[in-house]
């Protein structure tokens, strides 16, 4: 061992060092802002109503506006959801009574004298549980981000703490959200209102939970009332599709992610997509034969296709998001059609499906596209997503989720053909991850370039025709490439798909190469 003497110098440098090393980590603990902390309440579940106490930070500030959302992302829709507040109130540290007005519909101003902080409290109508929106039942909860946490107006960044107060009867929660520090059980936490906005939250007597784990990543599916479908039965039978997500992507950008799901009385269900999970309403029951076992392999793919497509890769309107304003964006062909598009198709290379599912998946689209939707001549589809918030008669609009996987399927083929099958519309959709995913998102001139730029030719003349024009879409090179036709003879099945009887060995191989497994 070297015994060695530092210098004045270097002493006197080592000091000053360390003193700037310890002001910036002061003035790092300064700038992080003090959380908002909710306490969430079930005191007469019966009633279909909860309760929130919020402690506000204040900095000081003599008054301090607060809001709730008025839509929710991935439910296009605009919601009145502070009219859902029955009764709210605002007290100081010592338990006195604060003034609270309302400017606005979805805003409260509270006067706070310049206190520290203050307890915003407020009760929630909760009358249906859904995928949508909050509910509460004797039994069990559902709380849906954007319809429950009042935030400062002026602090989207700010993190959270959120505390469950359960019945004595429930036997927990589940979350995507990340558990507090201390560990105790309904204790989560949230970087920021966006987080915690995006991350539904069951609770109830009826919860149960199956862990598995696949690509290394844990994976939760989490029923909120009594299902026949046992849960480790759905892991084994979905865990083919995770993998082939992972094959898509080259990885998983989480390492959590919860299937959310509402048992209610119908079979029929639905899915909205979160940062991390997915919240399903649905019957709980294994699907009845293939062609069941199939749509609902589509469905569950398309929802966790968004955990990536517009969750991380996303148009610059959809995000950071602005929860009092509807955002305006002509992405959502993107976001939805295409997610609609690839959902379909890594089914089918998951194995969950035969060709002919695949083909009846497709035909649906098309068929409901030429059969059912008339606004196809009159709206374009990047004016479809642009007005998703607007009143439109049937007649006179289009649907992204039809048209868009349409689109989809055509803009593939002709890539495929354009480069031999050497670059296809995977290519696409890594490139613009690639490019695009994270804080900023894309444009839409970005996207539609990267599209170009991926495929290695312009692509843009047939693009702009698919979604900047109302002309009737060409199936024609498609159907050659892929060696399909549209059936004859039963005007029903018009817009049907099979593959031609004559169709060459070529194009039973273009087929067979959309369907494979998709190479990493």
């Amino acid at each position: 061992m070297t015994t060695r003497r530092l210098s004045l110098t270097t002493l006197a440098a080592l000091l000053v060092a360390s003193s700037l090393a310890q002001s910036q980590l002061i003035r790092a603990q300064a700038a992080s802002p003090t959380p908002l902390v909710y306490t969430v309440s079930f005191p007469e579940p019966a009633s279909k109503t909860f309760t929130v106490d919020v402690a506000v930070p204040t900095d000081g500030r003599a008054s301090v506006d607060l809001m709730m959302a008025i839509w929710s992302p991935g439910f296009y829709g605009l919601q009145n959801y502070a009219d859902r507040v029955t009764a709210f109130s605002a007290t100081a540290p010592d338990g006195a009574a604060l003034t609270v007005t309302k400017p606005t519909p979805s805003r409260w101003t509270v006067a706070t004298g310049g206190l520290p902080t203050f307890t915003f409290s407020y009760t929630l109508s909760a009358p249906r549980l859904s995928n949508l929106s909050n509910g509460v039942t004797e039994s069990g909860a559902v709380i849906i981000g954007p319809s429950t946490y009042v935030t400062l107006v002026d602090q989207t960044d700010r993190p959270a703490d959120v505390t469950l107060r359960l019945p004595p009867t429930w036997t927990g929660s589940m979350t995507s959200l990340d558990s507090a520090p201390d560990g105790r059980p309904n204790h989560y936490v949230a970087p920021d209102y966006d987080v915690l906005a995006d991350s539904p939250i069951l609770a109830g007597a009826d919860l149960t939970t199956t862990a598995f784990t696949v690509g290394g990543i844990q994976h939760y599916w989490t029923y909120l009332g009594q299902a026949e479908w046992d849960g480790a039965r759905v892991a084994a039978a979905i865990t083919p599709l995770i993998e082939e997500h992972i094959r898509f992507w080259g990885g998983l950008p989480y390492q959590k992610y919860v299937f959310l799901n509402i048992v209610t009385a119908g079979r029929g269900g639905s899915g909205v997509e979160h940062l991390n999970s997915v919240a399903i309403t649905g019957g709980g029951r294994e699907p009845a034969d293939q062609t069941a076992r199939f749509r609902n392999a589509v469905f569950l793919s398309h929802e966790y296709f968004h955990a990536m497509n517009v969750k991380r890769l996303r148009p610059v309107e959809l995000g950071p998001f602005d929860y009092e304003h509807a955002p305006v964006t002509t992405g959502l062909w993107v976001g939805e059609g295409l997610t609609s598009y690839f959902g379909d198709l890594l089914a089918a290379r998951a194995g969950l499906g035969s060709p002919e599912d695949y083909l009846a998946v497709c035909s649906r689209h098309i068929t409901d596209l030429q059969t059912k939707q008339p606004g196809r001549l009159v709206q374009t589809l990047e004016q479809s997503s642009a007005q998703m918030f607007e009143r439109i008669p049937s007649d006179q609009k289009v649907d992204y989720y039809v048209k868009g996987p349409v689109v989809g399927l055509v803009l593939d083929a002709h890539i495929r053909r354009a480069t031999n099958g050497q670059r296809s519309m995977d290519d696409v959709m890594r490139l613009e991850r690639e490019r695009w995913s994270g804080a900023r998102g894309y444009t839409g001139a970005e996207f539609n370039a990267t599209v170009s730029d991926a495929a290695g030719f312009d692509v843009e003349p047939l693009l702009h025709t698919l979604i900047a024009t109302t002309e009737e879409i060409d199936y024609t090179e498609m159907l050659d490439w892929f060696g399909l036709r549209f059936k004859t003879g039963d005007p029903a099945a018009a817009w049907t798909l099979e593959v031609r009887p004559d169709a060459t060995s070529a194009q039973r191989q273009h087929f067979a190469d959309l369907l494979a497994h998709t190479k990493k």
